[in-house]
């Protein structure tokens, strides 16, 4: 009697022999499978205001001239992000495909460090009502990577937020440090937003109006400063507002981090320097 894996060989070449003969001018496809996503680089979006999930398509198809029951397989070792496949059985008809859907999974404030790869593998393993020997089984696979997408999350920190209280022709340093609260390395810019509305009225910065730095993922900055310098002549006590901004240079869609400093200009015949 013959081994079962050499009756399934010989089985198959008559299914195929049988189908050849059925077809008249037309040759047969053999037994395949194909597989593909539209998109083989996602990107998990895991800002802590948005829901970790994104999903891709995949198709599966049957290109042959036979009735085929097709597995999809997945090979993935993300520890921080689940990966799962909405189908992975499929009975596909002659030429027919099918979509399903890959859901990645995962947590928010995640590092854009991170990144996966996976493979799906479909593999043919019933031809109309015959088990597929495994040494003619047909396959296809896919690859891809899972990225994490990096955002921008920045606190600009002034720790002094008195008032202060110029005479004409003062100078006050305004200190500060900013923390990079997002998942990627990130530049930092801190800059006084109406500056230009400032020095219509007087006002100068000698030292320029920002400062940027560097700041790795989780850091904070040295302690950086800006200078203000009240207009020359005060001829009434007037009282003003310095807004400072951080914002990521990384992520445009970030929000900024904005903090007032109040200065009470005195006339010249009264001023008192400097005060808090």
């Amino acid at each position: 009697m013959l081994p079962p894996h050499r009756l399934g060989l010989i089985v198959a070449a008559l299914l195929l022999s049988s189908l050849a003969s059925s077809v008249h001018a037309q040759v047969p496809t053999a037994p395949g499978v194909e597989i593909d996503c539209d998109d083989k680089q996602p990107e998990l979006n895991v800002h802590p205001l948005n829901e970790p999930v994104v999903e891709i398509t995949c198709t599966v198809k049957n290109p042959s001239s036979f009735q085929e029951s097709i597995s999809v397989e997945k090979e993935w070792d993300g520890l921080e992000v689940d990966m799962m496949l909405e189908e992975d059985t499929f009975d596909l008809g002659p030429d027919e495909e099918e979509d399903f859907k890959v859901t990645f999974t995962g947590q928010t404030r995640l590092s854009a460090d991170l990144s996966y790869d996976f493979t799906l593998t479909a593999t043919v393993t019933n031809v109309g009502m015959l088990d597929w020997p495994e040494a003619l089984a047909s396959n296809a696979s896919v690859d891809g990577d899972l990225n994490i997408a990096s955002f921008g999350m920045v606190d600009l920190d002034i720790s002094d937020k008195s008032t202060r209280t110029m005479g004409g022709g003062e100078e006050v340093k305004i200190t500060f440090q900013f923390q990079n609260n997002g998942n990627d390395n990130d530049k930092i810019r801190v800059t006084i937003t109406n500056a230009a509305e400032l020095e219509t009225v007087g006002f100068s910065f000698p030292g320029g109006t920002s400062v940027a730095d560097d700041v790795s993922e989780g850091g904070v900055s040295p302690v950086r400063e800006l200078v203000i310098r009240s207009p020359t002549e005060v001829p009434a006590d007037e009282r003003h507002q310095v807004i400072f901004q951080a914002q990521s240079e990384n992520d445009n869609d970030a929000p900024v981090s904005e903090t007032s400093i109040p200065v009470q200009l005195q006339a010249s015949s009264s001023a008192g320097g400097l005060g808090g």
